[in-house]
């Protein structure tokens, strides 16, 4: 092997943590500038071209003043981040009626939080405060206990069964398995859910339909996108409570594939090459079993248990006669030692 590219492999090791960091930082600002790149000139033409209606408005209208049209648009612009239908203002369609309020908490609990709607009073916002404190750990508690309940169905019986069916190794059963759910989740939460979406809403396209089930289940939320929010009120109701079971089970079905991810032998090697192997080595153990030495600061050691005296119900001298010629009793009778 050339020798300086074996110092190139034992220096990437050593320091595989700190390259990981700085390739994600780099990774950031890739990612930062290419969306700039590709976003701001679409921003430059919308705010011109608001500016152009801004301006023509005022024109054609000239009892109208620009510090009120300006606080008119302020308004509507708040209320509409706060999920008031300011344009249907004389409706009896509300953003805050029962059915859109579970959705609210739903999302919320899930922490996905599309921004659609959020509390106006004071008294909404600390009730919203102190129901997260309880109701998001409950809700990834659920999520944890479906999660471990479904593993022996979904992961560990078919591995089990490609193995012994079709005669691979573990590790090997184990990778096919994990594709072929990675497969499966990909059509079912996210190819099937956009075709239905673009079907019901003929105003969404299949990139946008499937960058809002992608939205949704990685939980990022953005809210650019919701369904109903155009339809009518049964329609838009609807939809909402499709999107909070869909919400529920897509995120239980990709803890699932994440479990599967992270029991691979592939995974598990790619971690310890970045983090080293101190954490497999503590991983599983009590305090109780760490023991401070003066040679090394931490020192993992089996605990031996103490060794007992064995105990002899009859006395020595019965065992052991001193007369050779009298009756020895049996060892059944005359010993007692401790069992293991």
């Amino acid at each position: 092997m050339v020798p300086w590219l074996d110092c190139v492999r034992r220096f990437c090791r050593m320091r595989a943590f700190l390259i990981l960091v700085l390739s994600y930082v780099l990774f950031l600002i890739f990612g930062a500038a290419v969306f700039m790149a590709l976003e701001q000139p679409g921003e430059i033409a919308i705010q011109a071209g608001v500016q152009n209606l801004r301006v023509g408005f005022l024109n054609e209208n000239r009892c109208v003043r620009e510090s009120s049209l300006d606080n008119l648009l302020k308004k509507a612009f708040f209320a509409g981040k706060r999920g008031v239908a300011v344009l249907e203002a004389e409706s009896e369609e509300y953003s805050y009626d029962f059915s859109s309020s579970l959705f609210f908490l739903t999302t919320f609990l899930t922490t996905t939080g599309y921004g659609s709607t959020m509390p106006m009073s004071d008294d909404g916002k600390l009730f919203l405060v102190m129901y997260s404190l309880l109701g998001i750990p409950i809700t990834l508690l659920l999520l944890s206990c479906v999660t471990h309940h479904l593993l022996p169905w979904v992961t560990h019986g078919p591995v089990h069964h490609i193995q012994t069916r079709w005669g691979l190794s573990h590790q090997r059963a184990a990778l096919v398995h994990a594709g072929l759910l990675l497969a499966l989740t990909a059509v079912l939460f996210f190819l099937l859910p956009a075709t239905t979406l673009c079907l019901l809403l003929p105003d969404w396209s299949f990139l946008e339909s499937l960058y809002f089930c992608f939205i949704s289940l990685s939980t990022i939320g953005l809210g650019d996108y919701l369904p109903g929010q155009t339809q009518s009120l049964e329609t838009r109701q609807g939809l909402e409570f499709a999107t909070s079971c869909y919400l529920l089970l897509g995120l239980v079905f990709l803890l699932v594939v994440l479990e599967t991810f992270w029991e691979l032998p592939q995974a598990r090697a790619l971690v310890r090459f970045f983090s080293g192997c101190r954490e497999g080595q503590i991983k599983g153990l009590a305090l109780d079993e760490l023991i401070l030495t003066a040679d090394t600061p931490l020192t993992l050691k089996e605990r031996a248990p103490p060794k007992e005296e064995p105990q002899y119900s009859l006395p020595i001298s019965t065992i052991s006669p001193s007369n050779p010629n009298e009756p020895q009793p049996s060892t059944t009778q005359s010993t007692s030692l401790p069992g293991p």
